[in-house]
């Protein structure tokens, strides 16, 4: 594979960009699953160097992002074999702009002079690339996303402002998204990938409080408000002031739900009590927006009327979350911590909003769930004395995840991998979770049927984005994504 003609030049050697990843970043990190070897890692960096080097972010003129590389790590970490990785990226191959050099050079000067403009990505990733060579992720997120410096312009004469954190955001969360994939692989080349993303989206100006950042807020390390998450979505999915969300093109429906309601969310928001100050806090804070985003998408599809819904854009919410470990683990101030906190759950719940609000009935989405672990394909004949007995479903399928993985690993959908993936995770983290550990505090909030979530979720979530998505290893069809929404639905 070589750089496609009139490609622009990169000055850094493509081995200090992309290396043998370096284990997760802590505990509550995704794990890698078995298979990973030398010829599946040497396929992934020389697949992840090529990527860089010939094509652009966006694949095309519409903003669509360049999901390749994302496509690549998911699949080496759940352990694809060399050739495997190597058919994924030709499936990319087929469809990518060629990488051109920019107008002009960026540099400390002119940072902010072209944000939001795709030509400059190419000069964008230069910089970036120079600054987490020379300073690490941490520094650059700290410099270029949360200071107040990079969202907030110091001339009272300019009416634009940086806005970074809200283009981190962006796009259902590809910024944050590409930028958490460097984190936790440690890999320099995609973590200035993700920055230079990051500078050349758009931005939602009402999507942050001004009294979060920093130089406002007295008490960065403070716990907030009361409630949980789980709680505060509940509250959120019964409000009939989120009830008349009408559907115009995708962004535009995100930007007028800021817009027109910007400020009832980050009331809500604000209720959310979190702790930033310690690990476990963090790891607690990491949970509660990882189940939320697995309901949102997952109870949030289901219909018993209806096949499931898997929704492209909320399927974004649930594969976003798997980064809040990786990208939390790397930031040390407090203030930081706080503000990707806020921010996010802030765009979780407008995205979930944006899209038409799907009711969240719980108690009907595990009634109707309970029988979706078998998995298609031949019937094995199991032996006499196989536990726990050879007739039983249990003989067949012990245990669901592992042909789930393997159907997963060789599906060419993109985004499959990493739904499942964030799946896969969140079940070895919190499948012990018994039913009854988030009963509601109140009447209102018990309407959805929070206390009837236990740690099955994420494998039911898995089982029907499965069978909608097709088991085409199992010689099902391949099928897509939806894109309809939930316009005009009612809400809990």
């Amino acid at each position: 594979m070589t750089a496609a003609v009139g490609a622009p030049q990169r000055h850094t050697p493509l081995d200090q960009l992309f290396r043998v990843p370096l284990p997760p970043p802590s505990m509550i990190c995704p794990q890698r699953l078995p298979g990973i070897d030398s010829e599946s890692t040497d396929a992934l960096i020389r697949t992840l160097s090529d990527n860089h080097v010939r094509w652009h972010i966006f694949f095309n003129y519409k903003g669509f992002h360049n999901h390749a590389s994302h496509h690549l790590l998911a699949i080496w970490a759940m352990g694809a074999p060399g050739p495997v990785i190597d058919a994924a990226y030709v499936t990319h191959c087929k469809y990518q702009r060629p990488a051109f050099e920019s107008p002009e050079h960026i540099n400390r000067s002119n940072i902010y002079k072209h944000l939001g403009d795709e030509r400059y990505y190419s000069a964008y990733l230069e910089f970036f690339t120079s600054e987490v060579l020379k300073k690490g992720l941490p520094e650059c997120l700290e410099e270029h996303v949360f200071a107040s410096t990079a969202n907030f312009s110091q001339d009272a004469s300019e009416t634009a402002h940086p806005e970074m954190l809200s283009r981190f955001l962006e796009g259902v969360f590809h910024p944050f998204i590409h930028t958490g994939y460097g984190a936790e692989f440690t890999s320099v080349g995609i973590s200035a990938e993700g920055l230079a993303m990051t500078a050349v989206h758009s931005s939602s100006s009402g999507l942050l409080s001004r009294t979060w950042f920093p130089d406002v807020v007295s008490q960065a390390n403070s716990k907030g408000g009361k409630r949980s998450a789980l709680s505060i979505l509940a509250l959120v999915s019964c409000d009939p002031r989120f009830s008349n969300t009408q559907k115009t093109a995708e962004e535009m429906t995100y930007a007028n739900v800021i817009k027109e309601q910007g400020s009832i969310i980050q009331d809500y928001v604000n209720m959310w009590m979190f702790d930033i100050s310690s690990a476990d806090g963090i790891a607690e804070a990491v949970e509660e927006l990882s189940w939320l985003n697995s309901t949102i998408y997952g109870v949030g599809g289901y219909s018993p009327e209806k096949p499931f819904n898997a929704d492209f854009f909320l399927m974004h919410l649930l594969t976003s979350s798997l980064f809040l470990p990786s990208l939390l683990t790397c930031i040390s101030k407090f203030s930081s911590r706080r503000l990707l906190l806020l921010g996010y759950f802030t765009a979780s719940l407008t995205y979930y909003i944006a899209r038409g609000r799907p009711r969240l009935d719980v108690r009907s989405f595990y009634k109707g769930t309970d029988f979706l672990h078998k998995v298609p394909g031949p019937i094995t004949s199991p032996a006499p004395n196989t536990l726990p007995k050879p007739t039983s479903d249990q003989a067949q399928t012990p245990n669901a995840w592992y042909p789930l993985i393997q159907s997963t690993i060789v599906h060419p959908n993109e985004h499959l991998c990493k739904a499942q993936r964030a799946l896969v995770h969140c079940s070895s983290l919190y499948g012990t979770r018994k039913k009854g550990w988030c009963a509601p505090p109140s009447m209102e909030e018990g309407k959805v049927g929070l206390e009837e979530l236990d740690g099955s979720l994420f494998l039911r979530i898995a089982m029907l984005t499965q069978h909608r998505l097709g088991w085409m290893r199992e010689g099902e069809k391949q099928a897509e994504w939806d894109f309809s929404g939930f316009y005009g639905e009612k809400g809990a």
